[in-house]
């Protein structure tokens, strides 16, 4: 076989030709082809992990929301357990402080009724004591005692205070009054006895008086004194009323 040059040189040739038509028309496409894809490819995956990124950053987000909510929640359970607590314990110290104002309240009633009725039964008790007294003075009283209330009451009509004289002053100088004094005693008096008592009364007031006795044996022992609006008692019946008004005052 013989070596040709000319053919050696011709497929140097051919090769070289095809050489540079697979660089022009093949390689340089395939090239940026395979450039192109590979910067798609390298975009794609710097997407997907900026994708990955912000996955990992809302699945850090949510997590800690989950996280946040649940402590949330703890809290608000730990306060709607207080809150309860508290209102249970408002309720109960107010339940409490009810029921001891009922119990003040029962108590003063209580003693409220026992005072009154402790009350009623003084007040009835010294009624009968007054009644049952009323009853012994009238069966022991007398004449001699009603004298002796006038002598009583002609001292004190000698040392009467200015504002008692002052009072009765006023009352025989009431437009009105005509000088006329009524004199009720619980036993008939003589004539001697009556004009000690209306001479007493005409030094005191300085006033010409007329008694007009008249027997009231209501009074038990003593006398009863009308002058115009004011009178002057000197009677058991009259104190015995005074002690009992003054009781049940008490």
């Amino acid at each position: 076989m013989q070596f040709e040059w000319t053919t050696f040189i011709l497929e140097i040739l051919n090769f070289l030709v095809l050489l540079w038509i697979l660089q022009r028309f093949l390689y340089k496409p395939i090239t940026a082809m395979l450039e192109a894809r590979q910067l798609q490819t390298k975009t794609e995956i710097n997407k997907a992990q900026v994708m990955l990124l912000e996955a990992d950053s809302l699945r850090v987000e949510y997590e800690q929301k989950l996280l946040d909510w649940s402590l949330e929640q703890d809290e608000s359970r730990r306060h709607l357990g207080e809150e309860l607590l508290q209102l249970r314990r408002e309720g109960l110290d107010s339940l409490k402080n009810s029921f001891d104002v009922e119990i003040s309240k029962l108590n003063a009633q209580n003693q409220a009724l026992m005072v009154a009725k402790q009350t009623l039964l003084v007040q009835e008790a010294a009624s009968n004591a007054y009644s049952n007294v009323s009853l012994m003075l009238q069966r022991i009283t007398s004449l001699d005692l009603t004298l002796k209330i006038v002598d009583v009451l002609l001292e004190d009509l000698l040392q009467l205070s200015d504002s008692q004289r002052v009072t009765l002053e006023l009352a025989v100088n009431t437009p009105g009054f005509d000088g006329n004094v009524l004199l009720l005693s619980a036993h008939p008096l003589d004539e001697g006895t009556c004009l000690r008592i209306n001479t007493a009364l005409c030094e005191v007031t300085g006033k010409l008086l007329f008694i007009n006795n008249k027997v009231d044996d209501q009074l038990i022992a003593g006398v009863r004194v009308i002058v115009g609006e004011c009178e002057l008692n000197a009677n058991l019946a009259d104190e015995l009323a005074f002690f009992r008004r003054q009781e049940n005052h008490v």
